[in-house]
């Protein structure tokens, strides 16, 4: 049976937002990657450039049927990223004209695990969306799924609330209640990746810097000093 859950806890807006500042590869890290929190390849962006960043409005639905997205959209607040597990369906579950209205509420953006259509059109709009598939088949409206209950997308768990992080690499899950930490953590490597590229100008390699270097003095290494001729 569908669950239609209409309120849920989201984290601080500007914690949430303040993920747009970093890279999903940095929070990758920083969530933990022993944590399955990258969303696997094959979803990514519809267009270069793009970036989204915001809590999850979690999307369950029939595959090629988009009734529960386009009711999910009435839910949303300004800057939720719908997340849709639409179980790998090429059907274009949302196309311009759903983003025209995304757009107007302010959403921050999509991720689903289906398909769009009207590529062209939702990029010249500038809207953050990362799906698995471009195609113009349409879909059916009449089977209802679930909207803010744990799902898949991406073969990641999803949770309302969570917070969702995409850009031109792919799109990694922030555990809603971790946020503040991950955020912490993120903006500090971007600083220490500065420190180091600072390093880098002076001649530094980041095989010292690492202390990789140590690995040659393993006993399974045979170092050569110069090529024999």
């Amino acid at each position: 049976m569908p669950v239609i859950v209409k309120r849920i806890q989201r984290p601080d807006e500007a914690v949430a937002r303040g993920f747009l500042g970093t890279g999903s590869a940095t929070v990758h890290e920083c969530v933990g990657k022993e944590t399955a929190n990258a969303m696997d390849a094959g979803i990514k962006p519809i267009g270069s450039g793009l970036k989204v960043a915001g809590p999850a409005i979690t999307v369950e639905c029939f595959p090629g049927d988009n009734s529960t997205v386009h009711i999910a959209m009435t839910l949303c607040r300004p800057g939720d990223v719908l997340v849709v597990n639409a179980h790998g369906a090429q059907s274009g579950m949302l196309g311009s004209q759903m983003v025209f209205q995304c757009i107007e509420k302010k959403i921050g953006g999509l991720v689903i695990d289906g398909g769009v259509r009207d590529s062209k059109e939702i990029i010249e709009m500038g809207f953050p969306c990362f799906a698995r598939h471009v195609n113009p088949q349409g879909t059916a409206k009449g089977t209802l799924g679930s909207i803010n209950v744990p799902i898949q997308c991406g073969g990641v768990l999803v949770r309302p609330g969570d917070v969702v992080v995409g850009d031109d690499d792919g799109v990694v899950v922030v555990p809603r209640t971790r946020a503040k930490e991950v955020l912490d953590k993120s903006r500090a490597r971007d600083e220490k990746e500065r420190e180091d590229r600072e390093l880098f100008k002076q001649g530094k390699m980041s095989a010292e810097l690492l202390g990789l270097t140590k690995l040659l003095e393993g006993k399974n290494v045979t170092v050569v000093e110069e090529e024999e001729v």
